[in-house]
């Protein structure tokens, strides 16, 4: 017998996991490499951002920029993994930031995991801050 499915929650444990202080109508945490977790054995870069709306568990999006597999996930648990599409000679972080730096995608990305409401109160600005923070984790976590 199948297992319903559930949508993911927020990680609980926040070991390796940064939170973004951008917006206030969202959790964003963003890991970049769950692969030290040790749960991978393989080289496959691991990054992944964590989108919920403040004050749920649930997760709205997940972008999950794998150097290989790059995908996301709106609804993450009840629906598949999206393939994220990376422009040649684009790292996979980089075509995930697009969503954030072009705000109107990700309140579509939103609006798509029926968050409307908060969609339409998030401030470009506030998106493109929330970039700058991932993409600062990330450079000094490779500088590492």
């Amino acid at each position: 017998m199948e297992r319903p499915r559930q949508q993911q929650k927020v990680p609980e444990d926040r070991s390796g996991w940064h939170r973004i202080d951008a917006i206030p109508q969202l959790e964003i945490l963003f890991h970049p490499d769950r692969r030290l977790a040790g749960r991978e054995a393989d080289q496959i870069e691991r990054p992944s951002i964590v989108v919920a709306v403040a004050g749920k568990r649930e997760q709205a999006l997940r972008f999950d920029p794998f150097s290989i597999g790059a995908h996301f996930h709106i609804r993450p648990g009840l629906a598949d993994q999206i393939p994220l599409p990376v422009a040649e000679g684009q790292s996979p972080l980089d075509a995930t930031m697009r969503f954030f730096e072009k705000p109107l995608r990700f309140r579509g990305l939103l609006a798509l995991a029926e968050e409307d409401e908060v969609a339409s109160q998030l401030r470009d600005e506030e998106m493109r801050n929330a970039a700058a923070q991932i993409k600062n984790l990330s450079a000094v976590h490779k500088g590492r």
